[in-house]
């Protein structure tokens, strides 16, 4: 019996017949894929698995690398092994779902929930900076808005803090900001909820009339002529996170790049709720922020487990899983 008729016949057979299957109908070839997942079936034979779910001491033998085995087709092991889990958990089956694997080491992101966005606006509406002066109420003012930007429109820090007043139209019902020369030296047009338009708005006006600050830029830092520094944003956030109950000392924390992965899973698990289709959705968020392809935003829902759940319950009828992806920006 050669690899291509190879017949599958461990308890996950059904299963990775039914992966493969569905891979072929999106258009992919998978052929390395199918040739490790027969590699798998045999796997699953010789340790005599009889229970079709995937756990973590399976994931966990079946990552252990073989002598002379690289890392990179190591990964490419643990690649089909979590496509498998997401294919079951997709029709309902409670899987392990392994970590993706990189031959070179990644740190994932920190995707707060909805409670912790809550509470991190809540402490940077009550932050009284500790050293009373006009510079520093003006930037905690700046800080109410810019954050706020980030979230509510996915900006990159770079994005946000460059901005100049030029690049914005804040008029009501139709505020916008270009994005110039972005990752990717590409522009883009992004649309400004009018609640936080007003706040730039206010931001603006306060500048101008209690302060005399008329920069080119819409965030001028303390130094009125330049923007803010990345790394500054980057500390207050920490600040103002470290206020919150969600804080908790020894944990992983979120960083300011948080607020963008965080809009980005709460509007697709927000689609995925109300039942729209979202691989039709993708393409204008995936513009919105500036992705080159869907892939790039879909990177961003394989951070959190709360996505499987929206997954298994959504996709038993419509048939169809979030792809693998590639790495976050």
């Amino acid at each position: 019996m050669t690899l291509d008729t190879y017949e599958f016949s461990s308890c996950f057979a059904p299963y990775i017949e039914g992966l493969i299957q569905r891979k072929h109908e999106e258009g992919f070839l998978f052929n390395s894929a199918r040739h490790i997942l027969i590699s798998f079936d045999r796997f699953c034979i010789r340790k005599g698995y009889h229970t079709p779910v995937v756990t973590k001491e399976i994931s966990s033998e079946w990552g252990m690398q073989r002598s002379g085995e690289g890392r990179a087709y190591l990964g490419n092991r643990m690649s089909a092994l979590r496509q498998l889990s997401l294919y079951m958990a997709s029709l309902g089956i409670d899987c392990y779902i392994p970590a993706k694997f990189s031959a070179k080491s990644k740190t994932l992101a920190y995707v707060l929930n909805e409670d912790e966005v809550r509470s991190f606006f809540r402490e940077l509406d009550s932050y009284q900076p500790a050293i009373r002066g006009t510079r520093f109420e003006r930037l905690a003012m700046e800080y109410r808005a810019i954050y706020r930007l980030i979230f509510c429109c996915g900006l990159r820090v770079s994005e946000a803090r460059l901005l100049k007043r030029s690049d914005v139209d804040l008029s009501g019902g139709k505020a916008k900001a270009m994005i110039k020369q972005s990752k990717g030296r590409k522009d883009r047009v992004v649309f400004i909820a009018d609640d936080v338009a007003g706040l730039c708005s206010e931001c603006i006006n306060i500048l101008q009339e209690r302060y005399g600050i008329y920069s080119e830029y819409l965030f001028p830092a303390g130094d009125p002529e330049k923007p803010f520094r990345a790394a500054s944003l980057n500390a207050k956030f920490k600040e103002i996170w470290s206020r919150t109950p969600y804080a908790r000392p020894g944990c992983r924390q979120p960083t300011i790049h948080s607020l963008r992965h965080s809009f980005v899973v709460i509007r697709m698990n927000k689609w995925m709720e109300e039942g729209k289709n979202l691989n039709a959705m993708m393409p204008y968020l995936s513009a919105y922020l500036g992705h080159t392809s869907p892939q790039d935003t879909f990177y961003y829902y394989h951070q959190i487990e709360s996505s499987f759940r929206i997954i298994r319950k959504k996709d038993i009828s419509s048939g169809s899983i979030i792809p693998e992806v590639g790495g976050y920006e």
